[in-house]
């Protein structure tokens, strides 16, 4: 569906495009007549553009569905947007109609099976309450304020000496040993006794509470019900078949083994004649069957000249290669043995021997009969699904007090579900994205609905709160395990802490880790020179606390400690410190590096950028008004 199509590619530059476009349309260019012929009431004004309540309103609904944020980031993102393209014009940049055009047709979300589908197009845009015009005018500036934003970030530079900084720094390397000390070891050592569980749970109560639960009434839409529900005609069913025959039909294959001679680079004709001797000899002594393809083709194998070589191609079908003399040669062989003429491509030669046959095969119309029902069923169906995913989020929007109206335009019965906790439920309640919601400000204090949540494709969900239950105290027994568990930590790592310090001060003294580990019940480990990227040598945050220790003077060692994701604390030394050399990396490394660097300076100057054009624009905002 739309919004799982526009998520699939919210890491690109289209997401922001298509944000754009949703926020864009309306931001006074002369088309605020669109929603109301009156006068509008104003919720921004920028430079001498304003932003007026009807269209805020509706840029905030179709975002909404994409993701949380709060309406006053959303007006400052709409900000941001009207004076970039303010700033674009001023400066000349254009968006022509061709260049739209193209953006527009290469959009993956217009495309069907990799082709862009008008019908697709004008649906997609009229479902988000657009016409196309007025789409094509927003994303004009979308694209306009894109140009702007990524001009900006792909200008910026970066120097060689700075380049070399971070090389350096990047594959630097370090030589570690570190101990690491087994927090189950103390803990088997502690001793927790009932008052100080008393204790704790008497000062700590608060802490220990069942928690809060809710319970939702939601609808769900499904475009596989509304499938089901649609009938398909006989007739239908086989002009769906004639159309899509060759869906259903397999063309013949074939495998192949290959002797292949490869011409010298810009070979004269006196070389190209003498490699067509060679293979002519090879071939003449497979008719004469002096040797048999199998021998022929173990020796060009075997062939040290790395001119020769042999093997199998992989299964080919019609079509497969520009140049059609290996397929025409190949499809010219009666039955598998036989073995082609010398076939000559630009690169050298080829003798091929046909290996098998896959025979053309098209499925009868009843085989597929099932297949097509459905997917006429689902192409009917979807025109519906999105018109009613529409009319469900608009009237849950627009009655955001109860879900009965919404009930009404999609036909569809309230359901229920039973009690459940942040860490979700049986059904609907077992899903993240039911769960996150949920448990909003937004839900259980404004009591509102939710916005149309898509839990997959071809799925939709409204919902709001039917009941609240906060959280409930523990009581005293239902808490005490939990208590001793925490008080075994606290008094481990306690402990541990000390030890720590303790073996810090020795190693500084020179008494080497491995004296130390076997001294204190620890595990030594010398893992040596290591980069950054040793994270399978060592646990990620021993190698993350070695590169954040200063580096060593001479002669001496640096000392650090940290903790493991399963609490076992660790000391560690570095000994010697090696910087990156500038030719450690390889051209492809260094042109990735430079393209990270250019888009993180580029990034930070855009912001300075635009956090001055705001600062020189008039800019008034009225939030009591949203």
């Amino acid at each position: 569906m739309l919004l799982q199509k526009i998520r699939d590619y919210a890491t690109s530059w289209l997401f922001y495009t298509i944000i754009g476009f949703l926020v864009v349309p309306f931001m006074g260019w002369g088309v605020s007549y669109y929603f109301d012929m009156s006068m509008p009431i104003d919720v921004a004004g920028v430079g001498d553009s304003r932003i007026t309540l009807q269209e805020f309103q509706h840029a905030y609904h179709q975002q909404h569905q994409l993701g949380t944020r709060s309406k006053q980031e959303f007006l400052q993102q709409f900000i941001n947007e009207l004076i970039l393209v303010q700033i674009a014009r001023k400066n000349g940049v254009r968006i022509g109609d061709q260049q739209l055009r193209n953006v527009i047709l290469g959009l993956p979300l217009f495309q069907e099976r990799g082709e862009f589908n008008r019908r697709l197009y004008a649906q997609t845009v009229r479902i988000q309450g657009f016409t196309i015009p007025i789409f094509e005018q927003g994303l004009r500036y979308s694209l306009l304020a894109q140009q702007f934003r990524e001009g900006i970030i792909d200008s910026a530079l970066v120097t060689t000496i700075e380049l070399d900084q971070i090389i350096s720094l990047l594959k630097q390397q370090r030589e570690l040993q570190y101990l690491v000390l087994p927090l189950d070891k103390y803990l088997g050592q502690v001793i927790v006794d009932d008052t100080s569980v008393k204790e704790y749970f008497d000062k700590n109560h608060r802490q220990f509470v069942h928690p809060q639960k809710v319970r939702i009434q939601f609808l769900e839409l499904q475009m596989s019900k509304i499938a089901a529900g649609i009938e398909v005609s006989e007739g239908e069913l086989k002009d769906s078949y004639q159309e899509r025959i060759t869906k259903y039909s397999s063309p013949e294959r074939r495998q192949a083994s290959h002797i292949f001679l490869k011409f010298p680079e810009n070979a004269s004709e006196e070389e190209v004649e003498q490699a067509r001797a060679r293979v002519q000899e090879i071939a003449r002594a497979i008719q004469l069957r002096a040797k048999s393809f199998d021998q022929a083709l173990q020796e060009a194998q075997a062939d040290k000249s790395d001119q020769l070589e042999g093997g199998q191609l992989v299964t080919i079908s019609r079509g497969m290669f520009d140049n059609t003399a290996i397929e025409n040669a190949l499809f010219s062989l009666k039955q598998p043995g036989d073995v082609s003429d010398i076939v000559q491509i630009p690169a050298g030669l080829y003798l091929l021997r046909l290996d098998g046959v896959d025979t053309s095969r098209t499925k009868q119309f009843e085989e597929v009969r099932e297949i097509i029902g459905n997917e006429l069923r689902l192409q009917k169906a979807e025109n519906k699904f999105y018109e009613l995913s529409r009319d469900l989020a608009n009237k849950a929007y627009e009655h955001p007090d109860s879900l009965e109206i919404a009930a009404e335009s999609i036909n569809s019965p309230i359901q229920e579900s039973s009690w459940f906790s942040r860490k979700g439920g049986d059904g609907i309640a077992a899903n993240p994205k039911i769960i996150d919601k949920a448990f909003s400000e937004e839900l259980l204090s404004d009591g509102l609905n939710s916005d149309l949540i898509e839990l997959e494709h071809g799925n939709v969900v409204v919902f709001r709160i039917k009941e609240y239950q906060d959280t409930v105290p523990y009581s005293f027994e239902e808490a005490r395990v939990e208590i001793v568990k925490i008080l075994q930590h606290e008094k481990a790592h306690k402990i541990l802490a000390n030890d720590i310090e303790t073996l810090k001060i020795r190693a500084s003294q020179g008494v080497s880790l491995q004296t130390l580990a076997t001294e204190f019940g620890g595990i030594f480990k010398n893992p040596g020179m290591l980069g950054r990227k040793g994270i399978e040598l060592v646990e990620p945050a021993v190698l993350s606390a070695a590169f954040r220790l200063p580096q060593p003077t001479s002669g001496k060692v640096t000392l650090g400690s940290t903790v493991l994701a399963n609490g076992d604390h660790v000391v560690l030394e570095i000994a010697r410190v090696l910087q990156g050399r500038k030719d450690s990396m390889s051209d492809w490394e260094r042109r990735s590096l430079i393209e990270q660097m250019v888009k993180h300076t580029g990034s930070s100057q855009f912001r300075g950028l635009l956090e001055g054009l705001r600062t020189r624009t008039n800019v008034v905002t009225y939030n009591d008004r949203i």
